[in-house]
């Protein structure tokens, strides 16, 4: 049996990488750059207005100006600033080339005879000089960064209405368990409700993947067989909940180890999921995760999202940040990595909350995120800072 640790570092070491396409900017939100984002202007692409104001010579602020124009933003002008003289240009014009400052329009009165008249003597400049922001040729995102709308507006800054991407990765689920009915239907006595697939489907929609579910396989080997079988036809990543311990009706193992797939670990030393399957073959993988929903929530978020994420040319790093225990966290054994979900308190400390096993999917609720004891760890005193991953 192996550690977390070690069961992420193979799952990253296996990955494939995704090919890339072409897309519209406007369509690229949390897709992954294929390539990186080279400037091919200047921005601003001229001396610009910071303000709505008075274009004049440096030497004449403490002069009564002649206003000579007026250019506002969108205008080219090609007006030289006299001695004497000013030329009003609004935010984001461009100024004449001589222009010493731009005064604001609130630092200026009007005289009777209509001329301009500065009052703050200390004006700043108020010009943002061309490529100030960026030049041609800059390197301004890089390829693998994964598009949130800055980054888009960014593409969109500089000229780009397609940009490339990593495709999606092609995700295909599957849920084991004769106990297991879909909701909506009225169970029976021993049956529960397929919450796996659900949490499941939205984990992978929040990585913008639109997974394909296979629905409930029956607990059998032709019925695990023949339901893998059809999801490895047209998909990169199989998921497969429950059948992944060593019960009599555990299928899962066996068949991919049948079907060819060599299957890099069957155990971790982490609780909740401890019985967590990863098989691979040429680009094929497979994650058999544990049946219950809290498993398969921690296994998703801590392996299975920086390896889908890796696939796509995201080097997925979560958020995580050290916040004060409000209260003791205790456990009896510490042979394995251990993770409990805790709330965030309204002074910024974090608690425990009641949870009673992997099972126990409610209990993450009201959670603020998750934090790990490691192995050989048994308890974590109140007013320690821990680690808590943001989920």
């Amino acid at each position: 049996m192996i550690t977390h640790n070690e069961a992420l570092k193979i799952v990253l070491n296996s990955d494939f990488l995704m090919e890339t396409e072409m897309i519209p900017v406007s369509e690229s939100l949390n897709r992954v750059l294929a390539e990186d984002a080279v400037s091919g202007i200047f921005m601003p692409p001229f001396n610009k207005s910071m303000v709505d104001g008075y274009a004049c010579l440096k030497n004449d602020i403490d002069k009564v100006l002649v206003l000579d124009a007026v250019v506002g933003a969108g205008n080219l002008s090609s007006l030289q600033i006299k001695q004497g003289h000013c030329i009003k240009v609004m935010t984001g014009a461009p100024v004449p080339i001589n222009t010493g400052l731009v005064v604001m329009i609130e630092d200026v009165t009007l005289t009777e005879s209509g001329k301009i008249e500065i009052v703050n003597k200390n004006s700043s400049k108020n010009i943002s000089p061309k490529g100030e922001d960026i030049k041609a040729g800059d390197k301004v995102l890089e390829k693998g960064i994964l598009l949130k709308p800055f980054h888009c507006g960014i593409l969109a800054t500089l000229g780009k209405s397609l940009v490339s991407v990593y495709k999606k990765v092609r995700v295909g689920i599957i849920v084991t368990g004769d106990e297991i009915i879909e909701p909506g239907n009225q169970l029976a006595t021993a049956q529960i409700y397929n919450s796996n697939a659900y949490q499941i489907i939205n984990n992978c929609r929040t990585l913008n993947i639109v997974p394909e579910y296979f629905g409930i396989a029956h607990d059998s080997y032709k019925g695990v067989e023949s339901a893998i079988n059809s999801m490895l036809e047209g998909n990169d990543v199989l998921i497969i909940t429950g059948g992944v311990s060593m019960g009599d009706y555990d299928y899962v193992a066996p068949v991919l180890k049948n079907s060819g797939m060599d299957v890099k670990f069957d155990s971790i030393l982490a609780q909740p999921g401890r019985p967590l399957v990863f098989a691979s073959d040429r680009k094929k993988f497979c994650f058999g995760m544990p049946g219950n929903p809290v498993s398969g929530l921690v296994l998703f978020e801590t392996i299975v999202k920086p390896f889908l994420y890796k696939t796509m040319g995201h080097n997925f790093k979560p958020c995580e940040n050290q916040y004060k225990l409000k209260n003791k966290l205790v456990r009896k054994k510490a042979t394995r990595k251990s993770f409990y979900p805790v709330k965030l308190n309204e002074d910024n400390t974090v608690s425990a909350i009641t949870y009673h096993g992997s099972a126990h999917l409610n209990a993450y609720a009201e959670a603020f995120g998750i934090t790990a004891m490691e192995i050989g760890v048994l308890e974590i005193n109140e007013g320690q800072m821990i680690d808590v991953r943001q989920i």
